[in-house]
């Protein structure tokens, strides 16, 4: 390889060339690799991004054209999404999970020039019948029209020549929302937003340089590729790809790579501290473990720091901030842990900014005691919402994104999260917070699952209730047990008025629990 001329621009490397600075530093060094399977050195990572980059322009395709990724976990996914930072494309990644209705709205709105598919949604496309209407589309699998390209043949068609890169403001990614409450919408994440958070989380996250991590999550989640797999490529490291999440699998690869990092949600948490306390050395190698997803029982991350010490990263981040943590704790939060420490979200990450408001939007007091909306400012926002000129001015307010999202900032600033305020109970006047009931009813044995919503009551106004879901070997759970429960640990306006037991929650593609479902089944 020549000595090249130039690289970048002043500052941080633009994410395309953040693959270039690894071929040239290590070449021969695994960037990406699927557990079990084939990987991609620097080298050829760099290699075929470029010719994949190079094919779609060739095939008319200019900066600011979309390309949906509808992909399972694998090599190709990652390709495609870093050929689209190359050549300044638009990458719209699809839910692998997604019926076509789901589907159909993303790629309606997004309206995407190219599409990337596997044979796992291929009849589902076929459902939709949308192949005709995009200029081009390659499948990684079998299963191919005749106007389908096949994806090998198609990047190999393309110049091993590095595109010319986008601006920093340009757009990179259409992060969709999960759309818990109505349609999705899409986050507009450009590249400076992209690669400043690959500095943060890197961070944040307690990267090591040279980190190994094993990604067992959905790479069709927005945050999957800018928060984790991009800040490796950024220091240097390795993904290890699992192609679905299994706690053992995960396990067997941090064992099997001497993984440095990674991430565990919140619904197999259980799993994994019974694995990390059977079997200690595990984690030997491992540096850090963030806890993503949906909020966990303080309880339940402190089993966690007992099972795996301080190597905890507990965070706050969103869709909007590309994927990324806005706050983090740090490992000596957890050397001699005070108990709130396990509600806390942490402290706020390096160019942000964490503010409390009221309904006004007047600042609230950081005294750890006052609650109100959070609001926060970073450098890797998105600029919007795509197509959404209402929903953008509502939510990014002079430079602040309003998160929706309720909370406290103690004197110290460590930010405690306290409940969405959509799901925010008003009962006789008084604020209930579903999370503390769920909380409760969580520790009962027996339980595995709880979602707390409101339902209007003629004389309070709302009351909560609780939907539970028992854990196989619990045999019945009744209404009363859980009420008897409640009645001990909570004050009386936030007993539920009604506790349903259901075999299961309702759930969207990403895993967030569907509480407006909930909520309608109560008016049946």
């Amino acid at each position: 390889m020549p000595i090249p001329s130039h690289l970048s621009r002043p500052g941080v490397a633009a994410i395309g060339e953040q693959v270039r600075l690894g071929a040239l530093r290590t070449p021969d060094r695994i960037a990406i690799r699927m557990f079990g399977g084939q990987g991609r050195t620097y080298a050829e990572l760099d290699e075929r991004t470029n010719r994949l980059a190079q094919a779609l322009l060739g095939q008319g395709l200019r900066p600011g054209s979309r390309v949906a990724i509808w992909l399972p976990n694998c090599l190709e996914y990652i390709e495609t999404y870093l050929a689209c930072a190359k050549a300044g494309l638009v990458a719209v990644q699809i839910n692998i999970r997604f019926t076509a209705s789901e589907a159909r709205y993303l790629l309606e709105d997004s309206c995407p020039e190219a599409l990337a598919y596997g044979d796992e949604v291929a009849a589902t496309i076929d459902e939709l019948d949308i192949v005709g209407d995009i200029n081009v589309v390659a499948s990684t699998g079998r299963q191919r029209t005749a106007t389908t390209h096949d994806f090998e043949e198609f990047l190999r068609s393309g110049a091993n020549v590095t595109p010319t890169q986008p601006e920093d403001d340009a757009l990179l990614v259409i992060g969709y929302t999960s759309g818990t409450t109505g349609f999705p919408k899409g986050a507009m994440l450009t590249h400076r937003s992209i690669k400043t958070l690959g500095q943060t989380n890197a961070l944040t996250s307690r990267y090591v340089l040279g980190s190994t991590q094993v990604f067992g999550l959905s790479l069709s989640f927005t945050a999957a590729i800018p928060a984790h797999v991009l800040p490796h490529l950024y220091v240097g490291g390795t993904t290890i790809l699992l192609d679905h999440w299994d706690t053992e699998t995960l396990a067997d690869a941090i064992r099997a790579h001497r993984a440095t990092f990674t991430i565990v949600p919140s619904p197999p948490l259980s799993e994994f501290c019974e694995l990390a306390e059977k079997n200690p050395s595990m984690l030997d190698s491992v540096v850090s473990v963030l806890h993503s997803g949906s909020k966990a029982p303080p309880e339940q991350l402190q089993r966690l720091v007992t099972a795996i010490g301080p190597r905890l990263v507990e965070g706050w981040g969103m869709t909007e901030n590309s994927g990324g943590l806005l706050t983090a704790t740090v490992a000596s939060d957890y050397l001699d842990p005070a108990p709130e420490i396990f509600d806390s979200a942490g402290q706020a990450a390096p160019d942000t900014a964490i503010m409390l408001v009221d309904d006004a939007a007047d600042p609230l007091p950081h005294d750890g005691v006052a609650v109100g909306q959070l609001i926060a400012h970073s450098a890797s926002l998105a600029t919007g919402y795509w197509n959404n000129s209402q929903a953008s001015r509502n939510t990014f307010r002079n430079g602040w994104y309003h998160s929706g999202d309720l909370g406290r900032i103690d004197p110290d600033g460590y930010v405690y999260i306290v409940d969405r305020r959509a799901d925010l109970i008003l009962s006789g006047g008084m604020n209930v917070y579903p999370s503390e009931i769920e909380r409760v009813i969580l520790m009962m044995p027996g339980v595995a699952e709880c979602a707390v919503v409101a339902t209007p009551h003629p004389r309070w106004g709302q009351t909560p209730v609780a939907f539970v879901v028992s854990t196989a070997s619990a045999g019945s759970i009744t209404p009363n047990w859980v009420l008897s429960h409640c009645k001990r640990h909570l004050a009386g306006y936030k007993m539920p008025s009604r506790v349903l037991v259901v075999p299961g929650l309702p759930r969207n593609s990403s895993g967030k629990i569907l509480r407006e479902q909930l909520r309608r089944r109560l008016q049946r």
